[in-house]
């Protein structure tokens, strides 16, 4: 991943950046993004995408098309939570490796307060590992009631050829 432009954001620019992101996400999810005093750094890829790194962590990355998505090693290092949804052992090749969508019946268990189109967490049912950040397709219970078919889209994961993944991995 090449980098176009990387800078420090000015202390009078996070009010704003956090109430951009309080308008997808909850107090708390800030909260656990932006310790008192944070120092932020915006960094723009070639795709078009903003990673922000807070205190020199990389944390959150903005994506043209689906806005505000945690990076992964933070809901991971349990710094952040969200909507869960729990895949089956058999499905965490397909989403992890390949970056494969997830479909309804690799899920053994939904959080039925998940609203179409929320970002939210995927893990495994046996170590409840954060594996995949996902947008839901449908929300909770139409979710639940389905047999087959796509229900989340994986937008991150924690695999190689993610390119968010790799740059989090590797950067200082």
């Amino acid at each position: 991943m090449n980098i176009r432009q990387r800078h420090f954001i000015k202390s009078s620019e996070i009010k704003a950046l956090k109430s951009e992101i309080l308008k997808r996400y909850d107090q708390k999810f800030v909260d656990g993004l932006f310790p008192p005093k944070s120092r932020i750094e915006v960094i723009i890829t070639e795709h078009g995408d903003t990673l922000y790194a807070i205190n020199n962590e990389l944390k959150l990355w903005k994506s043209k098309e689906h806005g505000f998505i945690p990076v992964l090693t933070q809901l991971i290092n349990n710094r952040i939570r969200l909507k869960k949804v729990v895949v089956d052992m058999g499905a965490i090749k397909y989403i992890t490796l390949s970056g494969a969508d997830i479909m309804r019946p690799g899920i053994t268990k939904i959080d039925p307060l998940i609203q179409k189109g929320e970002i939210i967490e995927i893990v495994d049912e046996t170590h409840d590992r954060s594996l995949v950040v996902g947008k839901a397709l449908y929300n909770g219970r139409d979710m639940e009631a389905l047999k087959s078919g796509k229900v989340i889209k994986n937008l991150h994961t924690i695999n190689k050829s993610d390119y968010i993944w790799k740059f989090a991995k590797e950067f200082k």
